[in-house]
């Protein structure tokens, strides 16, 4: 994926939230490029790209995008410490940092993907998994998180990445604004349904983890959290309190952020209307459903729809 779309996405995405909030582009976080030194880099293609900022002059970032190399991983990692101990101070200060096609050859040799799950550009997936054998190497999913780092397989996943962390950053109305603009007429083979919660797993409660895979997995069921907790042997008290800590969320509200997810990629890709969708996800009230919705999205369900187009 381009170091130019990337760009692209997120200054449109700082000209929307600009323009939102009645202020000057110059009152928010400004979209920079950044090289080791400081200098032009040059490109396989011959084109010489400027940048703005050296490693060195950079003392804050909202998110990090490293882009597609052309070329083999080796010589895209010689002479690359610099960047690798700033990339690890940068997570270390809870920056999201993201990877996209084969940026995530970055991120695994600065060590910060080391037992967590990864994505690559497919064809560079054995070269990737004989040199990180400690990451968990997921080629065939499009969109991995893994705590603020964050990997894409390819040029449409990557925008949808990008596109996710706008979210973050901006709220979801600039989000969509950027998918409208942007991802019209992108063909996914995956969908983004559970990609989100994957960030919430690096803990280690066995018994909270297995419920939020079960939950993943059923959440278009009548659940009854009650039920749950039984099945791991837990009180609903004690359940209730080792699910947030471990994850952050309340159970029901991590229930209600699976549906809503589910139910983004419903409205993205089929023609169901609100009524089966909301069916679809768990939800067999119509209005509860987009409410749920609209707390969590900011917008409701047909709201959300119409500015995809």
């Amino acid at each position: 994926m381009s170091t130019a779309l990337i760009k692209d996405l997120c200054w449109v995405a700082v000209q929307h939230n600009a323009k939102e909030k009645e202020l000057s582009v110059e009152n928010f976080q400004n979209v920079r490029l950044v090289s080791c030194d400081g200098k032009p880099v040059q490109c396989s293609s011959g084109n010489q790209l400027s940048v703005d900022l050296a490693l060195d002059e950079v003392d804050s970032a909202g998110a990090i995008f490293l882009s597609a190399f052309w070329g083999s991983p080796s010589t895209a990692l010689k002479d690359s410490q610099q960047l690798l101990e700033w990339l690890c101070r940068a997570h270390a200060q809870g920056i999201p940092i993201a990877g996209t096609s084969n940026g995530p050859f970055f991120m695994a040799e600065a060590g910060l993907l080391d037992g967590k799950v990864a994505t690559v550009y497919p064809p560079m997936a054995d070269v990737f998994q004989r040199h990180y054998p400690t990451v968990n190497l997921l080629p065939e999913r499009a969109i991995t998180d893994a705590g603020n780092l964050y990997c894409a397989n390819g040029i449409a996943s990557g925008c949808d990445l990008i596109v996710s962390i706008i979210e973050m950053l901006f709220g979801p109305s600039i989000a969509r604004q950027i998918s409208r603009d942007f991802l019209i007429g992108f063909n996914r083979s995956y969908t983004l349904a559970n990609v989100t919660f994957d960030g919430q797993k690096y803990h280690h409660d066995g018994k909270v983890l297995t419920v939020q895979q079960w939950l993943e997995r059923n959440y278009d069921q009548n659940v009854s959290l009650e039920v749950v907790a039984a099945d791991v042997g837990m009180s609903p008290r004690n359940f209730s309190r080792r699910f947030k800590q471990a994850t952050g969320d309340s159970p029901s509200l991590y229930l209600q952020r699976v549906r809503i997810e589910a139910s983004k990629d419903l409205l993205r890709n089929t023609a169901l209307s609100i009524a089966e969708v909301s069916y679809k996800v768990g939800y067999a009230d119509e209005s509860y459903f987009s409410r749920v919705f609209k707390r969590i999205c900011g917008d409701l369900p047909h709201v959300f729809r119409g500015g995809l187009k």
